[in-house]
């Protein structure tokens, strides 16, 4: 008789020889189950927004808003794809949520071949398990947001950077700077990433088959001139050669005040327009035009301004870093609701994350992907946490933290295989 740990190992060894066509099918079933469920389910926040954009894209082959002016919220890349369905299917949303399960399906199966070549076969499917029945990606799969396309793009880009990591080349790190910028394209949360892990890994990386200056040189580089068509459109039509136009400033300021991000909703709001009031009354006063820079330089202001004033009172300061912190477990966006469900969920999580990347880091051959989970999930706690605290901008970390998780709890069975056993899935 074997034991319930052995007993899943066994299944797991069974699963094996098809492998991927498992994770796919474990991922799919239960998005495929709840579009058919509820295949027109919310379609609110920015999808509105979004699609109207597409539309025009369209329809008329112009980036403009619902209103009828040039857009300043949106990075190109999600309307871009929502205008294609448009083109093919007019209003049907049935393409687009299918579509983003297939990039669900894309996410699990890249992941998969790396922690295939790293790890055992039991943590790709205890991966595969919890990507698939993680609430929140559940629920953003049937939205229009675009969220699953880039968590796609990031997730394929933390490949093809391992595989660069794995085997140098000028050409393999360009090709995962060009997938890093076209996650870039279709959000802004990710515009420092690559910023990031390279000052990271060229620090931690001290060995004699560490990539040279030149690998990421290029890898900078190619994720840099993917942007440069977007920058020049906004210097074009509003003034400013910028990749981000929107976000960054407003974030920042809203999450330096904790009356401000410890609510939603219209008290959210309100405390923002007192912050702003106060913030008016010592000269840092609005700009006379609306336009989107110039509003984004005010908010900037107000938040160095607030941090400012925070660093002469160091409990305070304390204080409201650990509220942060807090946030970062359950900040769902304006859904108090689903706060006791994500602390549930993120705190084991988050343990067993530890101590899969610490297993991780002890083994050579895998201390380079220890590394990068490591990096990955940092950058988008950091987003966070600097930021305003809120879950939605941690979306493309999840898929990360849950294939470390997948490996801590893997190392909690004694019958889990090492790594070798994984060999046959390396090109």
């Amino acid at each position: 008789m074997h034991s319930f740990p052995g007993y899943i190992h066994h299944l797991s060894e069974r699963l094996r020889p098809k492998l991927y066509l498992w994770v796919a099918l474990v991922v799919a079933v239960p998005r495929l189950l709840f579009f058919a469920v509820a295949p027109g389910r919310n379609v609110y926040g920015n999808a509105p927004g979004e699609l109207a954009v597409a539309k025009n894209m369209a329809e008329g082959g112009v980036y403009l808003d619902a209103s009828g002016q040039p857009d300043s919220d949106f990075n190109p890349g999600y309307p871009s794809f929502l205008a294609l369905w448009h083109l093919l299917s007019g209003n049907s949303l049935v393409g687009i949520k299918l579509s983003h399960v297939a990039f669900d399906i894309g996410t699990a199966l890249a992941l998969s071949w790396v922690l295939a070549a790293t790890c055992s076969t039991l943590t790709v499917l205890l991966f595969a398990i919890a990507l698939a029945l993680h609430p929140l990606l559940l629920l953003l799969c049937n939205n229009i947001n675009d969220e699953p396309m880039l968590t796609f793009l990031i997730a394929v880009s933390f490949v093809a950077l391992y595989r660069a990591l794995q085997n140098p080349s000028i050409w393999r790190f360009v090709q995962a700077g060009v997938l890093l910028g076209l996650a870039i394209f279709t959000k802004s949360t990710a515009l420092f990433l690559p910023f990031f892990l390279t000052a990271a890994l060229w620090l931690v990386l001290r060995k004699p088959t560490a990539p040279r200056l030149l690998h990421w040189v290029a890898y900078l580089l190619a994720s840099i001139v993917i942007l440069l068509p977007w920058a020049y459109r906004n210097y074009v039509v509003l003034g400013h050669f910028a990749f981000n136009v929107h976000g960054i400033g407003q974030n920042l300021w809203f999450g330096s005040d904790p009356y401000i991000f410890m609510n939603h909703g219209t008290t959210m709001r309100a405390h923002a327009a007192e912050l702003a009031a106060n913030m008016r009354a010592r000269g840092i006063a609005p700009p006379a035009g609306n336009n989107v820079f110039d509003r984004e330089q005010w908010q900037l202001r107000m938040a160095i301004q607030k941090y400012k004033d925070l660093l002469h009172e160091p409990l305070v300061f304390a204080q409201v870093l650990l509220l942060k912190a807090a946030r970062t477990l359950y900040a769902s966006e304006d859904r108090p609701s689903g706060h006791l469900p994500l602390i549930l969920l993120q705190i084991p999580t988050v343990i067993l994350a530890v101590l899969g990347t610490v297993r991780l880091w002890k083994q050579p051959e895998t201390r380079t992907l220890a590394w990068l989970l490591i990096i990955y999930v940092g950058y988008y706690y950091a987003i966070v946490f600097v930021g305003l605290p809120m879950v939605r901008y941690f979306v493309p970390a999840i898929p990360f933290l849950l294939a470390a998780a997948a490996e801590g709890l893997s190392a909690c069975l004694p019958t889990a295989q090492p790594a070798a056993h994984s060999k046959p899935f390396v090109e």
